[in-house]
């Protein structure tokens, strides 16, 4: 894809062949390293500054609702003074987004292509940062969600919930904040490549980028918190389990030792055998103390 506004141009190449990155080797330059490197994903984020052109790395989280995780994607940018190269290895939204907005606003395509290539490169990251902000909305609504039932007697269903959530915001949040070098490199030495007149895009983007960042580490606070909530209910309704065995064993203790001691043989054991209601004694006198026990235990609010 390659779309044009008087001297500056946007190609965007989607899992580039050989054959394409010849091209580009061809009419601008690149170093054969830096070709090399396009043809698949990188490992890191990075950004390197050069004679003529200015290589970007730049990684954005991408929420697998197979997997309920969020998952890396990267678009590789190669900027020179008249045109942007981006380079994708899937299907990205971010990129679709913008492209389908300047076909169809020729105002829009104006503002994006108007300027020079700082103006390119700031639309196409700061829809990437659009995209990122809105693949928090899920996690938001997750968060909330645990809001509103950590208190409906669930706590094992919200341990699997909030262990869900905490994965999800991890790998968000690593994929998002190794981002931050791009955006302190672009702020710092962005104006010596493209002039000093491109600092506002810069400083923007990187007060966008922070506030995704702020919002991450809200939403980290926020889930830690619930798990600690989580945990110290599960630890209540634990002692309570515990204490109502503990209830019942000593119930159970005093009534075992009385029944033991009437299976003693002994010339002065007293009931059995001598007389024919026996049994029937012993068994009120067991349910009696039963009575008396629970009814003490009660008051006492043992259970």
């Amino acid at each position: 894809m390659i779309i044009k506004k008087g001297k500056i141009s946007w190609v965007h190449l989607k899992n580039p062949t050989s054959r394409e990155l010849e091209i580009l080797k061809k009419e601008h330059n690149f170093h054969p390293i830096i070709i090399d490197e396009l043809t698949t994903p990188s490992a890191r984020s990075k950004v390197e500054i050069y004679d003529n052109y200015m290589f970007i790395v730049y990684h954005l989280p991408i929420f697998d609702p197979l997997e309920k995780v969020s998952k890396k994607g990267e678009i590789d940018f190669l900027i020179t003074k008249n045109a942007v190269i981006s380079v994708t290895y899937q299907d990205l939204e971010p990129i679709e987004i913008i492209e389908k907005k300047i076909e169809a606003d020729s105002n829009y395509k104006e503002r994006v292509l108007g300027g020079d290539t700082a103006r390119l490169l700031y639309y196409l990251i700061e829809s990437c940062l659009v995209f990122s902000l809105r693949q928090l909305r899920h996690i938001d609504e997750k968060i909330e969600g645990i809001r509103n039932d950590i208190f409906k007697n669930q706590e094992k269903e919200m341990l699997q919930r909030i262990s869900y959530v905490k994965r999800d915001l991890l790998s968000y949040y690593l994929i998002t904040k190794s981002q931050i070098s791009i955006f302190n490199s672009l702020n710092k030495v962005g104006s010596d490549f493209f002039g000093e007149k491109s600092k506002i895009y810069f400083s923007d983007l990187e007060g966008d980028f922070l506030k995704i960042i702020q919002l991450c580490e809200n939403y980290k606070e926020t889930i830690e918190a619930f798990e600690s909530t989580n945990a110290q209910l599960l630890t209540i309704k634990t002692n309570e389990v515990v204490q109502r065995f503990s209830v019942l064993a000593f119930m159970t203790f005093p009534i075992m030792v009385i029944l033991a001691l009437f299976t003693i043989e002994t010339y002065s054991r007293p009931l059995i055998g001598k007389t024919p209601y026996d049994f029937w004694i012993l068994s009120g006198l067991v349910v009696a103390l039963v009575l008396i026990m629970g009814i003490i235990f009660k008051r006492k609010k043992y259970f």
